[in-house]
């Protein structure tokens, strides 16, 4: 009886935990940009060599990811990354918050498959301790 009740409780501990809430930020948001060097963030432009993938965030609208075709000392041309072509964009160095290099975390196939192989343990393994259970 006192194994039935132990992995009852396992059990329902594994299923019902779930994931830490994303409720909202756990640190307060600045709505102020920080103040930026403009001479570094254009010297920093500049050593990226062209054809790198890129994400500028802005203060002016959304982060940009692309290719950076270009870096001036006014002003970057990122042509963006969007299935259908667009013409390449030129944001201004007074408007970049940031500007990284940006890097791609894996195929979305592999990450599906990640997903369905660790579900399928998962499941295995509660199957398991079911059969335990009751075997008894």
């Amino acid at each position: 009886m006192t194994k039935q009740l132990t992995a009852v409780i396992v059990i329902a501990a594994l299923t019902a935990g779930g994931c830490a809430s994303a409720s909202g930020p756990r640190v307060p948001v600045d709505p102020q940009p920080p103040a930026i060097d403009r001479s570094v963030m254009v010297e920093y432009a500049q050593r990226l060599p062209a054809g790198s993938k890129v994400r500028v965030e802005r203060t002016d609208g959304p982060a940009i990811r692309g290719t950076m075709m270009k870096a001036g000392a006014d002003s970057i041309i990122v042509q963006r990354q969007t299935r259908v072509p667009e013409p390449p964009v030129e944001i201004p160095i007074a408007s970049i918050v940031r500007l990284t290099l940006d890097q791609a975390s894996g195929s979305v196939g592999r990450n599906v498959a990640i997903g369905i192989v660790s579900g399928v343990g998962a499941t295995f393994g509660v199957l398991l301790l079911l059969a335990a259970i009751w075997a008894d």
